[in-house]
């Protein structure tokens, strides 16, 4: 199973912001939970029935943010 991980960065507005560079995703939204069907919907959208041997990770280095958590797709 190939992963898909998303780097979290932090607007000043509280906006949670994850990031793919090797599949060029990007994905906004204001909670971690929101952000994680995001990812996983942006992850379809990029490479369609393929997304079923990725894993989505969001890979967490904020500290008001909880730790890094795994949803499969």
């Amino acid at each position: 199973m190939r992963e898909a991980l998303f780097s979290i960065s932090q607007r000043p507005d509280g906006t949670l912001i994850g990031e793919n560079t090797s599949l060029g995703l990007a994905v906004c939204a204001m909670d971690l939970e929101t952000l994680q069907e995001e990812a996983r919907d942006a992850l379809i959208r990029a490479v369609g029935p393929a997304h079923i041997t990725y894993r989505v990770r969001l890979l967490n280095q904020l500290p008001k943010v909880r730790s890094s958590h795994w949803v499969s797709t």
